[in-house]
């Protein structure tokens, strides 16, 4: 687990950092470091289709409710029988994306169709029970507290990064050269080059060996 606390101070104790390091609280974080690290977490998740970016959202239909929050993030386009579907399914089976869903007849039953529309999607027809609908989709949110619960980004001290363990250290190695070259800011800094040089090394590993199957373009909103 990389906890929020412990990478602030690995990249304050990087080679020609210019901070203190080994601090003990939150108190203690300088502002830049902090706004460097998110800055970097950020940039690097979004950077590429990770397979640990993609997480599943449930949903639990409700008799007469056709719309329900969707995850914060893309929805999966992928290939099932020869045929190009999202990554929403009604026990088990795809839905039909269908981008004129309000116009179509209303009436209640199992969910065969879906449409998104203000962060939100709507099922048709209208579930008339309990049904669990799935969602595949690549999280835009990196981070999480210490109950579990995903964040947009490392906040509090105890905050970590979302991502499985035997991925942890590739990641580690690119992030802590990418906040160092962010902190400083300064291309004309003699150690801005060395810090850019080192992240992209260790992004292309990342990428080397976290690399899963292709992902097909996905839909946001």
């Amino acid at each position: 687990m990389i906890k929020f606390i412990d990478l602030y101070n690995e990249i304050t104790g990087q080679a020609w950092s210019m901070f203190d390091g080994d601090v003990e609280a939150q108190d203690e974080f300088e502002t830049s470091v902090t706004t460097s690290i998110q800055k970097a977490l950020n940039a690097l998740w979004c950077s590429y289709d990770f397979p640990f970016r993609e997480k599943t959202h449930l949903i639990t239909t409700r008799a007469n409710t056709n719309k329900y929050v969707a995850p914060i993030g893309n929805i999966i386009k992928k290939t099932s029988q020869g045929k190009t579907v999202f990554a929403i399914k009604c026990d088990y089976k795809y839905l039909e994306y269908e981008p004129d869903i309000e116009l179509l007849e209303q009436k209640t039953g199992k969910p065969e169709k879906f449409y998104i529309k203000n962060d939100e999607i709507y099922l048709y027809p209208t579930p008339d029970n309990r049904y669990l609908v799935t969602v595949d989709y690549q999280s835009l949110y990196p981070a999480c507290d210490s109950e579990g619960s995903e964040k947009a980004t490392l906040v509090d001290d105890d905050d970590y990064i979302n991502i499985p363990e035997k991925y942890e250290q590739l990641f580690k190695s690119a992030l802590l050269p990418k906040a160092m070259y962010y902190a400083i800011a300064s291309e004309t800094d003699e150690n801005y080059n060395g810090y850019k040089e080192q992240y992209e090394e260790a992004y292309k590993l990342l990428i080397k060996y976290s690399r899963g199957i292709d992902i097909d373009k996905t839909i946001g909103w």
